[in-house]
């Protein structure tokens, strides 16, 4: 596990992993590539301290991974969650099946469903997907800025996503199972703070 600590911030004694503390503020994605140089494994995924894998979640998505040299990334779906408790209370992966799915976003308080990252073509690939450290032979960097130097503040996922299947040729695996609990915090995500149609008009120029 590697963490990335912003602006200065000092990583609490008991926290266990690889520690990184930079002294300015950086952006999520900015903080995602300083993490990335710190990859010494084949395989690397993101992960949100307030989301929760399953326990055999990563050798799921592994094992999906090194079943066809040419799949490059792999996400699954995941129960919608309100609370701590509930998001902190994981099991193994389980099929869709027992889970409904429901379009409406952001997600109905209360209402038990999925998000839909593992069947539904429109979907995101989930909140935290897996993917082959390779592909940063291509793209060193994670997307973190546009071409006017603007940073990139909630698509970055989406634009990774694109590079692996349009740029790199490489395909994206959607696992029909439920991998872990997503935390729905609509006051405090990124998604609800910017605007992403804003953004995805210059998506293309963020890979040159």
């Amino acid at each position: 596990a590697i963490y990335v600590f912003d602006a200065g911030d000092t990583p609490p004694s008991w926290l266990e992993g690889t520690k990184i503390t930079v002294s300015d503020p950086l952006t999520l994605y900015q903080a995602w590539n300083v993490a990335l140089a710190n990859v010494m494994t084949p395989l690397v995924m993101n992960l949100n301290v307030d989301d929760r894998l399953a326990p055999n979640a990563i050798a799921v998505m592994a094992g999906a991974i090194d079943g066809d040299p040419d799949v490059f990334l792999v996400g699954g779906d995941w129960k919608v969650c309100f609370d701590e408790t509930e998001t902190d209370d994981v099991r193994p992966a389980y099929p869709l099946r027992e889970l409904p799915y429901y379009p409406e976003w952001p997600p109905v308080p209360g209402r038990l469903r999925r998000l839909g990252s593992g069947d539904q073509p429109d979907s995101t690939h989930g909140p935290a997907c897996m993917w082959r450290l390779d592909a940063h032979r291509r793209m060193p960097r994670y997307p973190y800025r546009f071409a006017d130097g603007t940073f990139i503040k909630i698509i970055a996922d989406a634009i990774w996503w694109h590079a692996i299947e349009n740029y790199m040729g490489k395909k994206i695996l959607r696992l029909p199972m439920v991998i872990g609990n997503y935390r729905s915090a609509p006051g405090t995500q990124a998604e609800f703070r910017w605007s992403a149609s804003k953004e995805h008009g210059k998506q293309d120029i963020a890979l040159m």
